[in-house]
Order: structure tokens, then C-alpha cells, then sequence
């Protein structure tokens, strides 16, 4: 595995995927009403930086300078290769690209896979690596459908068992001659071998997110 340095030259404006207007709408709570916006607005920050962390990299686009080192050349010197830690990548945001002693290398010797920030040389190069480029979404503008639905459903998660610690304990509430009786899902789950509705929309989560997670080897 290559050992790399990565430098943030221009850090992103937001880290946040969704914003809380979108959140407000995929959760089916009214945009006037703002009884909840502080903790929803908090829960966006937290589940944004939770996703980052499962797909192990940053999404948002930020201008960076990494230093590639280790399994590089004489290993892979006739289809040397690197996967750019932010990604997606556009073509204009690579500002440079050096090997030994700073020497610029000829943007004609590698290509660059857009979608997964792959940057394909077309010969060796002698380490240290060094690319400087801008790379990610930007966030929340552009953010993949995918991640916004799986912070949705984590933000649900948290409101609902927010919403079942409130009533922790109480099985019926009795007023005159009414009675409320409360159906505890989880438990019922729990009954039939299931996993309550946080664990199942943990398995959701985790399918959404594979195909962004930056799996290094």
C-alpha cells in the first residue's frame, strides 16, 4: 500500500450533505415550522461527518497537494496508477503533477478517470509523487442522491428513538373514560427475530454507501 501525504490548501466552504430545507422535505416535516431546525441542523453536521468517516474520505471539494510514496515505482512502472483521495476530479482541476526534484511531469504521459479520480500514467516516474488538484462535490449543491437518503434515514432513525426515550416505560395513558394504548415496534421486532427499526435502517445505510466508500488495499 502507497504511504500518502495529504496537504489541504483551500478547505471546503461546508461539509454538510443535505441542507436543512432538503432534509425538512425528505422527512415530511412542514418548512414552516422551525420547532426542530436547531437539532435537525445539528444532526446534519454530525450524520455528514458519520458518512465521511464510513466511506473513509471527504466529499466535499477542497483544493489539496498529496505526496504519494511506497508502492510506486519499480512495482508498477509499466501501468502506474493512483486513486486521488477526493473525487470526482475535473480535468481543469489538475494544477500539477511532479516527480523527483519537482520535475514536472508532461500532462500527455497520464489520463484521468473523471467519476473516480484514477490517475493513469503512461510510464514511470520516480517517487515522491506530488499532485496538486481540486477534488469532491460541491457540497450540498451536488451531493449523490444516494448520500442524501442514507442521512435522511439515519436523522429519522435518531428522531424516532429520540421520540421512544420520551415515552420509555409507559405502556397506556388513561384520561376519564378514554385509554391510550402505545404499540412498542421494537419490541415486537425484537419478538420475531428482528432488529427494531434502527437496525434495519442500518443495513439500508450501509448498502447505499459501498459504492462510495474509498477501500484501500
Amino acid at each position: 500500500m502507497a504511504d500518502i501525504t495529504i496537504k489541504v490548501l483551500a478547505p471546503a466552504d461546508s461539509y454538510d450533505l443535505v441542507t436543512l430545507d432538503e432534509l425538512k422535505t425528505m422527512l415530511g416535516i412542514s418548512l414552516t415550522n422551525t420547532a426542530d431546525d436547531p437539532q435537525l441542523s445539528m444532526w446534519i453536521t454530525q450524520y455528514s461527518d458519520v458518512i465521511a468517516t464510513m466511506c473513509n474520505r471527504v466529499f466535499a471539494k477542497e483544493k489539496v497537494e498529496e505526496t504519494w510514496r511506497g508502492d510506486l515505482p519499480p512495482y508498477d512502472t509499466q501501468n502506474g496508477r493512483v486513486f486521488l483521495t477526493h473525487y470526482p476530479v475535473a480535468d481543469e482541476d489538475i494544477e500539477s503533477v511532479t516527480g523527483l526534484d519537482g520535475a514536472l511531469l508532461d500532462p500527455l504521459s497520464y489520463e484521468l478517470e473523471n467519476r473516480s479520480g484514477k490517475l493513469q500514467f503512461f510510464g514511470g516516474w520516480s517517487e515522491p509523487l506530488r499532485i496538486t488538484y481540486s477534488g469532491g462535490y460541491n457540497l450540498p449543491e451536488e451531493t449523490p442522491p444516494g448520500l442524501k437518503q442514507a442521512l435522511a434515514i439515519m436523522v429519522g432513525s435518531a428522531r424516532t428513538q429520540a421520540a421512544q426515550q420520551l415515552t420509555s416505560g409507559i405502556r397506556s395513558i388513561s384520561h376519564r373514560e378514554s385509554r391510550v394504548q402505545f404499540f412498542d415496534v421494537n419490541a415486537a421486532m425484537a419478538k420475531m427475530g428482528g432488529s427494531g427499526p434502527i437496525g434495519m435502517a442500518g443495513d439500508t445505510v450501509n448498502a447505499l454507501l459501498y459504492k462510495y466508500m474509498r477501500i484501500y488495499v
